[in-house]
């Protein structure tokens, strides 16, 4: 047989008790302490303050794009590399 539901007061916009309505069943489910865990360490990420002797540190590269025409990939090359005579 179906569990039964426990029962849920629905309430108007004015405050007062509307009607009842039976729990949804996703709140009878067993908790799974991997996904609170998981959920946990991910959301407390977002709390994370940055930290640097600059506030430009990190962005501090000379780099720049060779551009097309010399059959290589467009990433930013840092300036002065290579070679001493460069």
């Amino acid at each position: 047989m179906a569990e039964a539901r426990p029962m849920v007061t629905v309430f108007g916009e004015d405050g007062a008790s509307a009607s009842e309505a039976p729990l949804p069943a996703v709140f009878s489910a067993p908790i799974r302490p991997d996904l609170v865990r998981f959920v946990h360490t991910n959301m407390a990420k977002n709390n994370r303050q940055p930290y640097a002797v600059s506030h430009a540190a990190g962005h501090q590269t000379s780099a720049q794009s060779w551009g097309t025409g010399r059959a290589v990939s467009r990433i930013p090359r840092v300036q002065g590399g290579g070679t001493q005579r460069s």
